[in-house]
């Protein structure tokens, strides 16, 4: 397993940016390669949803772990690489706002992940820093 993981102080509350996430109409203020994304039910552990990036396939994505305002974290198979990318998204409020803490995981089924693997997953999260800080500006308004 890879892991990179990107954390910011944002000045607001945690349900204030969880809101961010959880409401699929509000990602394409923030997540700019996003074509359109949908989710199959209510935001809770288990349900499944579809989303389409620019230039990519649609994705099947499901929701893995969900914790109202604390944390929650998805999983999208990479259609046939045999590697699956696991978001994980931590919400740790005090007194002067709201810890973000983001974290990508890519999983391998078979083989050792190669330094292309790596090239490739860097290039996923690559959009991650600027997408958070797009959040902050919404929410710190």
């Amino acid at each position: 397993m890879l892991e990179f993981t990107f954390k910011i102080k944002i000045q607001a509350s945690a349900q204030d940016i969880w809101n961010m996430y959880v409401d699929v109409h509000k990602r394409r203020q923030w997540e700019k390669d996003l074509e359109y994304i949908k989710l199959d039910g209510e935001f809770l552990a288990g349900t499944f949803g579809v989303m389409k990036l620019s230039g990519q396939p649609e994705m099947v994505y499901k929701l893995t772990s969900v914790i109202p305002y604390a944390e929650y974290w998805d999983r999208t198979e990479l259609p046939g690489t045999g590697m699956s990318i696991c978001f994980g998204h931590e919400f740790l409020s005090d007194r002067d706002g709201t810890l973000l803490k983001v974290s990508a995981q890519l999983e391998k089924s078979t083989g050792e992940i190669t330094d292309e693997d790596v090239l490739l997953f860097s290039h996923i999260f690559s959009d991650t820093p600027q997408s958070v800080l797009d959040i902050k500006k919404i929410v710190e308004k």
